[in-house]
């Protein structure tokens, strides 16, 4: 529990030295970086399990959706459609909920159909990067179980992760580190199962609107359940502009209790900056 407690606190920290960056003392900055700014560009986290440490643009709301099939071994097959969205608070915090609206799973018994877990939190990113040091951030999620326990679609449990941020431009690279302290719920009393997660993603701009993804990520012990595994993901995205980003890709396991084989396809969009409805010269 002390790591919890220490993540709220963390959380809370986060923000309150986010106030400063509102859009109302934003507006001395130039167009093209306050929070009233009509150059909207998507700020996607898609479609790698690693966060970034940048945050979405301030006042924008962004929207990303995508379906996935996956194999996980034991004749099952599980397709979702899920996404989420985000706000940009100020420049360094943001709002973060995501949810499987669908969950379609089939195995030897049948099929069972429902919602999935939903998940809420806010990022926080503390430090910019330069040219010797990445940008820092911190991301605290808390899971709200809505899936069916009795139907196999989740656990029924409250969960906490709480990740550490690393970005990293290195030339047309882009690095994202990611070190995240899972806390699931059990259902036996008021603790927690606990693991730690790591993630590390490279991209790079391909040709022309092209770009392409890889990562590698994995987790230690969980429970007798969720044993420690480690997996890779490899994908492609297409820019249609600023603000649209399309992505696709294959993940498959690298060990035994990883999820296992999985194909994906996805969608980034940031739909407006509501902030900017807020001027006195907005019509």
């Amino acid at each position: 529990m002390h790591r919890l407690r220490l993540a709220f606190a963390i959380c809370i920290l986060a923000v309150l030295f986010g106030i400063p960056a509102t859009p109302a003392q934003a507006q001395e900055g130039s167009e093209e970086s306050n929070c009233f700014s009509s150059l909207i560009a998507s700020v996607p986290s898609r479609p790698s399990f690693s966060n970034g440490a940048e945050t979405t643009q301030c006042g924008v709301v962004e929207v990303e959706y995508g379906w996935n099939r996956e194999w996980p071994g034991g004749g099952i097959r599980q397709d979702s459609l899920g996404g989420g969205l985000r706000l940009g608070l100020t420049h360094n915090l943001d709002f973060h909920w995501s949810s499987d609206s669908l969950l379609n799973v089939q195995d030897g018994q049948g099929t069972q159909r429902g919602f999935g877990d939903t998940w809420l939190g806010f990022k926080y990113k503390f430090h910019n990067q330069s040219k010797r040091t990445p940008a820092l951030g911190m991301l605290y999620l808390a899971k709200v179980p809505s899936a069916s326990e009795s139907n196999g679609l989740g656990t029924g449990q409250a969960d906490h992760a709480i990740s550490f941020l690393v970005s990293k431009d290195v030339g047309r690279l882009h690095f994202d580190w990611n070190a995240v302290e899972l806390l699931a719920g059990r259902a036996s009393g008021p603790a927690f199962d606990r693991c730690t997660q790591f993630a590390l993603t490279a991209s790079a701009p391909l040709k022309g609107r092209w770009g392409g993804i890889l990562e590698a990520y994995g987790a230690n012990n969980l429970n007798r359940d969720n044993p420690a595994f480690a997996s890779t993901m490899a994908g492609l995205t297409y820019e249609l502009n600023r603000r649209l980003i399309l992505d696709s890709g294959v993940d498959v396991a690298l060990t035994h209790g990883a999820p296992g084989k999985r194909v994906y396809a996805g969608v980034t969009y940031a739909i407006a900056n509501v902030y900017s409805w807020m001027r006195p010269n907005h019509y």
